[in-house]
């Protein structure tokens, strides 16, 4: 008779360390509203121009486009969210003074590589949402791993938008032992404040309101990448700098 192996133990998350990341979680949401109420001025004045120029291709009644001008349509919108966002991450993470007060500059090099790594992070997740073929339970294996790439590379967008030299290398290691802490952020935090605006998406003759509700949405998740980017470097450097001989 072969001799009893003893069990592995299955690792899982103790009460204490679920308190702390429930903290961290109420912490990044609290101060994703705090900061965007406390600079709601700057945020009017910074974001007035990119969200009206939302609203005006929203309101544009297109019917067929053609290829040429549904692309054009598409890099514009990207270009206009893409301000939109590192707007908001400066505006967190480095103050009001950081940004153009009605939101008008040239664009430089951070816009071009924020682009970038935005459409590289879409890029990476593709191949996991071949995992929905899978019979069943696919969409849930692809939902959950895209999910969760998401929260590992995300936090290189406040970095560049804050003319940090991040990668997606950087971004994985500096999520690595926060890994549910950012998937709420991603993804339940995204959904949760979206569901007035889907829900309102369902009311004819309001698309107007839905596009500036879906706007001011945006402010408020991209505000809380920004304050879950703030919160976990912090902690880095206070490690590093305890670390230090």
């Amino acid at each position: 008779m072969g001799q009893n192996r003893p069990l592995k133990k299955i690792p899982v998350i103790s009460t204490l360390a679920l308190k702390k990341i429930l903290m961290e979680i109420r912490r990044i949401i609290l101060g994703a509203f705090g900061y965007v109420f406390e600079y709601k001025i700057a945020f009017a004045k910074a974001l007035l121009i990119p969200i009206l120029i939302l609203l005006a291709l929203g309101a544009i009644p297109f019917k067929e486009p053609g290829a040429a001008l549904l692309i054009l349509l598409i890099i514009i919108s990207i270009f206009i969210y893409s301000v939109l966002a590192i707007t908001t991450h400066r505006i967190i993470l480095l103050g009001p003074e950081s940004v153009s007060e009605f939101g008008v500059y040239l664009p430089r090099k951070r816009e071009l590589s924020f682009i970038l790594y935005s459409i590289g992070i879409g890029l990476c997740v593709i191949p996991f949402g071949l995992l929905a073929l899978i019979p069943a339970i696919g969409w849930l294996i692809a939902l959950a791993s895209i999910i969760y790439i998401l929260a590992r590379l995300s936090l290189v967008l406040p970095a560049i938008a804050t003319d940090k030299k991040w990668s997606f290398l950087d971004s994985w290691k500096a999520t690595k032992n926060h890994q549910i802490l950012m998937m709420v952020v991603v993804a339940i935090f995204p959904f949760v404040i979206s569901i007035p605006e889907m829900l309102l998406s369902h009311v004819p003759h309001i698309d107007l309101l839905v596009n500036f509700l879906s706007a001011v949405t945006m402010v408020f998740v991209v505000a809380a990448l920004s304050v879950a980017f703030q919160v976990i470097t912090e902690k880095a450097n206070k490690r590093f700098n305890k670390d230090a001989p």
